[in-house]
């Protein structure tokens, strides 16, 4: 089943299936769970991330099985500028996803007989294809060259390339109803989410799942919004997705009004599970070579720190993947609500757990290559409660 027919019939399978179970109730549910390999690399030399990758994705399954003949399309963690740095490295040393991990990775899946494979992220630049992203150290030229051609980038923060948007229902949504965002996200066969390895003030962690946080386009979802849609829009989305102070301008109702006001570590949580249910991502890669710790970006100022795990993880389902990037970390991933990792809100690994998504208890996820206790590389929990202006 491609990921067209997938999302063509997500609505009914899920009525059928029921996925939703209360925390009372969920001790035997089966959830889906999937092999996580865990790989050292220590530096971001091409050939070598590549190789790691190779080996990593061997231990997933068929990951060539996956991609043979698709399009497929990789959201990329970058963040809402590339103008800035932390205390002068590079961002995509410290909070976005590195360049070299990100061309390694389409390398591979062309290698593996994708047709085509569209990197893409809603980028605060009114440019809509490359120029967006050579500030993240992004080139389209190194990328189709490493490629045979077969690479595109794409700032979905409109609707643009198409002509009209997607409008996507979210089967068992808590906060979300459907979302509207660019057809690059549904008009492909699989969607990879290239993420960071971070803390997060809202969610805890930020991994696969906490990725797809920039898929809904700034042109309905953005704070620089007034009383209607604009195109041209470059904003962020914290009224809409944090504190929630209003809703979208979306073309018909999309969210539930079941958010708290003012209460982001209640909300980011939920609309993390909400996208997830939404967008089922089919491989999950996450660059923990250089990255911060304590925080997600530069906008939390003395919280951050950067730090160099040296680490690659990669796995199939979401959920378990970020559950052992959360236990690499050194945080418990199903840890109760308002505890560190989790400090500020909501568990969103227990929470997709509950929703039918995955599995976060780490003692029944397998995990591939280097063992947890070789890899753990402890960060520090974020404590201090503030909303967030970047992903």
């Amino acid at each position: 089943m491609t990921r067209r027919e997938f999302l063509a019939g997500i609505a009914a399978g899920a009525a059928a299936v029921g996925t939703r179970a209360s925390i009372g109730s969920e001790s035997n549910v089966r959830v889906p769970r999937g092999v996580v390999s865990i790989a050292f690399c220590k530096r971001y030399e091409y050939r070598n991330v590549r190789s790691v990758l190779a080996g990593m994705f061997s231990e997933l399954g068929d990951v060539g099985g996956l991609v043979r003949g698709k399009h497929v399309t990789v959201k990329v963690n970058l963040v809402n500028t590339s103008q800035e740095d932390v205390g002068g490295v590079p961002l995509w040393l410290t909070v976005t996803v590195h360049p070299t991990v990100a061309m390694a990775l389409g390398s591979l899946l062309v290698e593996y007989g994708a047709r085509r494979v569209t990197f893409c992220d809603q980028l605060p630049f009114q440019e809509l294809g490359e120029e967006a992203f050579a500030g993240y150290g992004y080139r389209l030229g190194d990328f189709q060259s490493a490629m045979e051609g077969r690479a595109r980038f794409v700032n979905t923060r409109n609707r643009m390339p198409y002509g009209e948007y997607a409008w996507v229902k979210v089967p068992n949504g808590e906060l979300a109803v459907a979302w509207e965002v660019n057809k690059t996200y549904v008009e492909t066969d699989v969607l990879v989410s290239l993420a960071k390895l971070k803390n997060h003030v809202s969610a805890g962690v930020t991994g696969g799942m906490k990725n797809l946080f920039g898929v809904p386009p700034s042109s309905l979802y953005g704070d620089d919004l007034t009383d209607h849609p604009d195109e041209g829009a470059i904003g962020y989305r914290n009224a809409t997705m944090h504190n929630c102070t209003r809703q979208p301008f979306t073309s018909g109702r999309s969210f539930t009004g079941r958010s708290v006001e003012g209460d982001h570590g209640y909300n980011v949580p939920r609309f993390i599970v909400d996208l997830a249910e939404a967008f089922p991502i089919s491989l999950v890669v996450i660059d923990g070579i250089s990255t911060i710790q304590t925080a997600e970006g530069w906008w939390n100022g003395s919280m951050v720190s950067v730090t160099r795990p040296g680490l690659l993880i990669a796995g199939r389902n979401a959920v378990s993947t970020d559950a052992v990037a959360a236990s690499v970390m050194g945080f418990n991933p199903d840890a109760p609500d308002r505890t560190p990792p989790f400090s500020n809100g909501s568990n969103y690994l227990a929470l997709a757990r509950q929703r039918g998504l995955g599995e976060n208890r780490i003692d029944r996820i397998e995990i591939a290559g280097v063992s947890l206790d070789t890899a753990r590389f402890e960060f520090h929990p974020t404590y201090r409660r503030k909303a967030p202006v970047g992903q």
